[in-house]
């Protein structure tokens, strides 16, 4: 339903051309995605349901306390890596923001930690500014 939603809300957006495509592509495609990927999940759970072979539900509705942890922890690196972009630059707070959620949520050796916030920072910059283009904030670096 939010999948048919976003595909509607698009339509709001001009279209643009192929040639110069519009700012309601992205949207289109995220909620026909959403669209599809949900009836997968509906029609999956619908076949197990049918066969006997459904698994016993806990029969709690919120996660355990390990993972409401981990969910705050992220969505508390988000936002301080989102109050933090201007100020630090891209590269900077996506290595910063990466190494926090390789090391608090999903806890590594700091090894791989920094290894893994080097390469997504080297490829998000990358991706963003050398594939796509787009400007990006340089923060107090100048990087």
């Amino acid at each position: 339903c939010f999948g048919i939603v976003i595909s509607i809300w698009s339509a709001t957006f001009p279209f643009g051309s192929l040639a110069e495509p519009g700012p309601s592509y992205f949207p289109l495609g995220c909620g026909l995605i959403l669209v599809l990927l949900g009836s997968i999940m509906f029609i999956g759970a619908r076949a197990s349901k049918v066969q006997g072979s459904q698994q016993e539900s806990s029969g709690t509705f919120l996660p355990d306390k390990a993972a409401r942890k981990r969910t705050i922890l992220t969505v508390t690196g988000i936002l301080l890596s989102v109050i933090a972009l201007e100020t630090l630059g891209f590269i900077l707070t996506v290595f910063l923001m990466i190494l926090f959620l390789v090391i608090v949520v999903q806890p590594q050796m700091w090894k791989m930690a920094l290894f893994y916030a080097f390469i997504c920072s080297v490829a998000f910059y990358t991706l963003f500014k050398i594939l796509l283009k787009t400007q990006l904030p340089s923060g107090i670096m100048g990087f």
